[in-house]
């Protein structure tokens, strides 16, 4: 498996991409960072904002993408038929690309939480960097997870760069409308965020009267286990059927 996922960044390697999301990432903060600066804004504004629009909204954009990249560049560059001859299952092959979007969202967590660290040292003023480091690493993962019901579509679909491209947009937008409508609709991305919110924000312990209206730890993890493992059964079970 490990020697499945490195051949998926070998591949990565060549798209131009892949760097611009992880200069997307750490250029993010900027702006916000200007903005808090000249409002005299703290540190936690500037960490929430750049959560909220950060994690959810060009996150999970960016991670439909490039599970598109990752399931269709075999079929784009007509290397699918020699993969075909490989004695390596669909199964391992979709696990293998299913960790490395895991990881990139991780690198890219990291990313934009250095930069808004040093985007605090700018306001001058920094708290909690452990905590804020664990949490940016925390929803990245989740959020990550949040998206696999899209990527499935996508695996399935067959129908292109510019279908993931809007059909992701659209997930993250329509995630991102019910969560700020105080909605009790809920998709994964939304569960991710419902969680987080409280915690963006340093107010675990005062959540205004929302506390039926956020979700708690296992709540959430519960949601993200039942979407992957429901992902991934319903790929396997149409993949197969696509074969036939």
């Amino acid at each position: 498996m490990l020697d499945l996922v490195m051949c998926e960044f070998w591949k990565l390697k060549r798209r131009k991409f892949i760097i611009l999301t992880i200069f997307a990432a750490v250029l993010f903060p900027v702006p916000l960072t200007i903005f808090a600066k000249k409002g005299n804004l703290d540190f936690n504004w500037l960490f929430s904002n750049i959560c909220v629009f950060g994690y959810f909204l060009l996150l999970p954009t960016v991670l439909g993408i490039l599970g598109a990249i990752l399931f269709y560049t075999e079929k784009t560059n007509g290397t699918q038929k020699n993969i075909n001859t490989i004695p390596v299952s669909n199964i391992a092959l979709s696990t293998a690309k299913s960790i490395t979007i895991l990881i990139f969202s991780i690198i890219y967590s990291l990313g934009t939480n250095v930069a808004t660290l040093i985007g605090g040292f700018i306001i001058g003023n920094v708290d909690h960097i452990a905590y804020r480091l664990l949490l940016g690493i925390l929803i990245g993962i989740m959020v990550s997870f949040s998206v696999f019901p899209i990527i499935v579509i996508e695996y399935l679909s067959n129908k292109g760069y510019i279908f993931s491209i809007i059909i992701s947009f659209a997930y993250a937008t329509s995630n991102f409308a019910i969560v700020f409508a105080m909605s009790n609709v809920l998709f994964p991305l939304s569960a991710v965020f419902r969680w987080a919110l409280p915690y963006m924000t340093m107010t675990s312990g005062s959540t205004y009267g929302l506390d039926n209206w956020f979700l708690n730890t296992p709540s959430c993890i519960g949601i993200l286990i039942l979407t992957t493992a429901a992902s991934l059964t319903i790929a396997v079970i149409l993949k197969k059927r696509q074969e036939i």
